[in-house]
């Protein structure tokens, strides 16, 4: 029976990922200098950095001129919050960037009607963002708004501005609730060349639904975001049974 034996990247890699983890390192904390992590591991300097720079590629690690090598930061999507991702970077002190790839508008078709209880033909607002992080790609935003609820919104300022602020500000709606659910899918050609990956690889698909507290949905959103940059994370809580009465 033969045993599996990873290559010496390979191997060096799993020793990195393993040092972060034991380690509890977060983002942009340094890893320990070249010459120590090769008398840690055993490793000859070509080895190592041939691995560091595999993980540079999967996003992983960054380099900074100087400054040795640093823990790249990830995208926590907590699901049960409502945290914009402008918000979330500007709490967690990260250099967001926003790319608008495109605003249109669309009318609804059987999908889009059923996803906002709306009639066919209702005019949507189409809003394609690229959402980056630390200058890296992170995901790609596809967000669909009634006309009715948000006109002149192509006036807005969707780039440095969070959009649901300016829903909450600017149009006085207030997002209350909504539900989300993930899942993986393939990259397309044309997200691999945004989000810097190539066509047919893994990454997170994310469809969510925001509703006001009438139950009127203010925002429905499809994402595709790189996995090795977002971590999904979910609260748990222990729910009593509920008592049976005979």
């Amino acid at each position: 029976m033969k045993t599996y034996t990873p290559r010496p990247r390979e191997w060096a890699q799993e020793q990195i990922e393993a040092y972060i983890l034991e380690h509890g390192l977060t983002a942009d904390d340094l890893l320990p200098p070249e010459r120590e992590m090769c008398r840690m591991w055993n490793l000859n300097r070509c080895t190592l950095r041939s691995a560091i720079a595999a993980l540079e590629v999967s996003g992983r690690l960054y380099a900074v001129q100087g400054s040795g090598t640093r823990v790249a930061p990830r995208f926590r999507r907590t699901l049960q919050d409502l945290q914009s991702f402008t918000e979330y970077a500007a709490e967690n002190r990260f250099r967001a960037e926003t790319r608008l790839l495109s605003f249109s508008s669309v009318e609804c078709d059987k999908t889009l009607s059923r996803r906002f209880h709306r009639l066919l033909g209702d005019k949507l607002y189409r809003i394609s963002r690229l959402r980056m992080l630390e200058q890296m790609p992170l995901m790609i935003e596809t967000a669909y708004i009634p006309h009715a609820l948000a006109p002149g919104l192509e006036e807005q300022d969707l780039v440095t501005d969070s959009l649901f602020r300016i829903l909450k500000t600017n149009y006085g709606l207030r997002l209350d609730h909504g539900v989300e659910k993930a899942g993986i899918t393939l990259v397309s050609e044309e997200e691999a060349r945004y989000l810097q990956l190539s066509a047919g690889d893994a990454a997170f698909w994310i469809e969510s639904r925001t509703e006001a507290p009438d139950g009127t949905v203010i925002e429905y959103c499809r994402t595709v975001g790189r996995a090795d940059r977002i971590e999904m994370v979910s609260t748990l809580c222990w729910s009593a049974p509920k008592e049976t009465r005979i």
